[in-house]
């Protein structure tokens, strides 16, 4: 979004969201039991801090924020190639410096525990699922960078909600996203009660595992628009019943889930209503952070690790005095990498990519000012 538009309290979020994801990584992820191999110069230490342990659902904070910020921006698209166009400029650029930073960074440095190939760009410049190109040339593909995941996920919710949108309109556009979830859920439960064979395939169409977080995003949203709307309380009453009855994706059976979730209520209701209360996360450098958020989670996995593993093949494991000097310092600098990125190329590609567009518009009407005035977010 434009900064002028730019919420502030939502720019802190997202930088407790990808402090959470990076702390998953550097303590849990790529050491047992979760992994096969540990590959952190501290061994498990850290692992069990509850809130290195769950910080994975900082990817389902993300997802909330996007299902809001993505509402907003359909409701100041009038296309949906208008639309998809924003989203381009938007990702794409630093998709492309990410990925090949990733990939010529991973083959310097002395480590064989992450090699992505040429082909692995595909998947990843897409935006598009490694199992499709797998399917299509049979042989293996793979993201450039393991957390790119989430991207294909978020492309995919992207699509579903923009030909919602498009096809109903913004009267309806809540009622019917309310329908369409609801209907779909049911229709997933009763299919995992008749044990339908080829269930993976409707989550993998609808990404019915992170669909209910994205759908309190679009609740978010709809009370951000109309504080009285109704139909955002359906929204959110129904995210949160989704959540408890599919019971889809990490910590099954604890309450880490509903923890994020309640976490997220709180700071979008505080948002809106008792703004002092969260005010905090509008403090500049940690709001810096989440300005950055993208490039940081496009770059922090693989090379952080990579760095962790080099350094623990030199040092010896458990050693966890490291884990207090080597992991801050490792996010510090990523922080103040993913800092230049977005000033020197993430904000000025989507700015001259947004530019293309309002360009021609421009020449044709003899006037671009209502376009400039439709550039966010």
């Amino acid at each position: 979004m434009e900064e002028r538009h730019r919420l502030k309290v939502l720019d802190g979020l997202r930088a407790i969201a990808i402090l959470l994801v990076m702390g998953y990584h550097y303590f849990v992820r790529w050491t047992p039991p979760v992994a096969p191999d540990n590959f952190y110069p501290y061994g498990g230490f850290g692992a069990h801090f509850w809130l290195f342990e769950y910080g994975d659902l900082g990817v389902q904070i993300f997802f909330v924020i996007s299902g809001f910020v993505i509402s907003m921006t359909l409701f100041r698209c009038r296309t949906i190639g208008h639309f998809f166009w924003k989203r381009f400029a938007r990702l794409f650029p630093t998709m492309l410096i990410c990925s090949v930073l990733s990939f010529f960074i991973l083959h310097l440095l002395p480590q064989n525990i992450f090699i992505p190939q040429v082909r692995d760009f595909i998947p990843s410049l897409t935006f598009s699922d490694p199992i499709i190109w797998s399917k299509i040339f049979d042989v293996p593909f793979k993201a450039v960078d393991g957390a790119y995941w989430s991207l294909f996920v978020e492309v995919k919710f992207y699509f579903w909600i923009s030909v919602i949108y498009f096809l109903v309109g913004s009267r309806l556009f809540f009622r019917s996203v309310a329908s369409a979830f609801g209907g779909l859920v049911i229709f997933y439960v009763l299919a995992r009660a008749l044990d339908f064979h080829h269930l993976w395939a409707i989550d993998f169409i609808f990404v019915i595992g992170a669909l209910p977080w994205f759908v309190a995003g679009i609740g978010f949203y709809a009370l951000y628009a109309d504080a009285s709307s109704r139909m955002a309380w359906v929204l959110l009453v129904e995210s949160v019943v989704a959540i408890a009855v599919l019971r889809l994706g990490t910590h099954i059976g604890t309450i880490a889930p509903y923890l994020a979730l309640a976490f997220s209520f709180f700071v979008f209701l505080a948002m809106m209503k008792r703004p002092a209360w969260v005010a905090w996360l509008g403090y500049p450098p940690l709001a810096a952070i989440g300005v950055a958020s993208y490039s940081l989670y496009l770059l922090h996995q693989y090379i952080g690790v990579a760095i962790l593993d080099i350094v623990r093949n030199a040092f010896g494991p458990e050693s966890p005095l490291l884990s207090v000097l080597l992991a801050p310092t490792l996010v510090g600098v990523l922080i103040l990498i993913s800092l230049a990125i977005y000033h020197y190329w993430e904000a000025p590609a989507k700015d001259f990519l947004l530019g293309l567009r309002l360009t021609r518009p421009a020449i044709l009407r003899g006037s671009g000012a209502s376009e400039r005035s439709d550039n966010a977010p």
